[in-house]
């Protein structure tokens, strides 16, 4: 779905750079999935050196599923009590929140690492930061493109322009607890459908997005095809039209740009439509998950109540066929004993007689 997917096609024959950061997102998962923390590591710095800000909410995700692959036995201990709630749970447990911290340390000090080797091929000069770093941050490029930003900052007043580009960009900070708490951290498909919800959010709030963005969050969505099934009504409707958008957006940025017929918002039009669509069907995924865990997580809450409910029936049946029979052991005893006590009582009045 990745390879022959037209938008990636198109990508390579065009010679983006954006590939580069399909590389990077890709590796940091695929490392992650198979438990090598500092590998994982050092593909997320990578990623944050080559896109700035915006892969930051790859790094819980990553470190929650290198970490839990590091763990295996613990799996099948999370799949025996995967009745329990999310809200009935906390956070992190078992020393967990270091061993977070640590990760995201350790993706800062490589990061810090690649950064300082380019000022050292640079001979010191740090202009390479304002070109790579500082733009993405300020948005000084808004040149059309499938994104969001470049039309709101074109017509937002430059005196609130700092507080827009700080809430365009910190409100990425929001997003990866929560999905944890819903679905990141049950095992063992939790961790992947995280990683991949976070691939879409970066795809959509990406400050310069391409065509090809989009194209490798449409393959990593259809990667979990019980999803597809749980909602493949609202999935193909909200597909088709995140489909439409993006074979329009040339079109209309030739009307626009040029042959001048139109004006800037029949581009931000098809932008808008790209991604109010991408969007929803993020959701109505991630909601296929959610409904999909729970479905599963009841299951297996009835099966182990019924496991229970019969281990105890079967105690009861052994216990109550068992009563008989130490009853027919225990009489014998019992009747031995009055038996003794009878007599012990007759010769104590035969001997009070003769003492008369």
């Amino acid at each position: 779905s990745y390879l022959f997917n037209p938008f990636v096609i198109a990508s390579c024959l065009a010679m983006s750079l954006q590939n580069f950061h399909h590389v990077a997102i890709v590796g940091a998962i695929c490392l992650a999935g198979c438990g090598r923390v500092g590998a994982a590591a050092g593909a997320l710095a990578l990623l944050l050196y080559l896109c700035p800000v915006t892969p930051i909410v790859l790094v819980l995700p990553v470190a929650y599923l290198a970490l839990s692959q590091r763990r295996p036995a613990e799996w099948a201990e999370e799949a025996q009590r995967a009745f329990v709630r999310s809200k009935d749970a906390a956070l992190l447990e078992d020393g967990l929140l270091p061993r977070l911290l640590c990760f995201a340390l350790g993706v800062l000090l490589l990061l810090a690492c690649l950064y300082a080797g380019s000022a050292a091929l640079m001979n010191g000069d740090l202009r390479f930061l304002q070109a790579t770093v500082v733009s993405v941050l300020t948005l000084r490029d808004l040149t059309p493109n499938v994104g969001i930003f470049w039309y709101l900052f074109i017509e937002v007043f430059e005196r609130y322009r700092a507080l827009f580009q700080l809430a365009f960009h910190a409100h990425l900070l929001f997003y990866s607890v929560p999905l944890h708490l819903r679905m990141g951290r049950h095992q063992p498909v939790g961790p992947w459908l995280h990683c991949t919800a976070a691939v879409g959010i970066i795809a959509i709030f990406k400050p310069y997005p391409t065509a090809s963005d989009f194209g490798l969050m449409i393959s990593t969505l259809l990667v979990q095809a019980e999803l597809i099934r749980e909602a493949e009504r609202s999935f193909a409707f909200l597909l088709s039209g995140l489909l439409f958008g993006l074979c329009m957006f040339p079109t209309m940025a030739a009307v626009w740009l040029s042959r001048n017929a139109g004006n800037a918002n029949f581009l931000y039009n098809m932008t808008l439509v790209i991604n109010v669509f991408s969007g929803l069907l993020l959701t109505e995924w991630l909601r296929a998950g959610m409904r999909l865990r729970k479905r599963v997580h009841e299951a297996a809450f009835c099966r182990r109540v019924l496991l229970e409910a019969l281990d105890e029936g079967l105690q009861a049946l052994a216990d109550s066929a068992a009563g008989p029979g130490k009853a027919s052991v225990d009489a014998p005893k019992a009747e031995a004993a009055a038996a003794g006590s009878s007599s012990a009582a007759e010769g104590g009045d035969g001997g009070l007689r003769r003492r008369r």
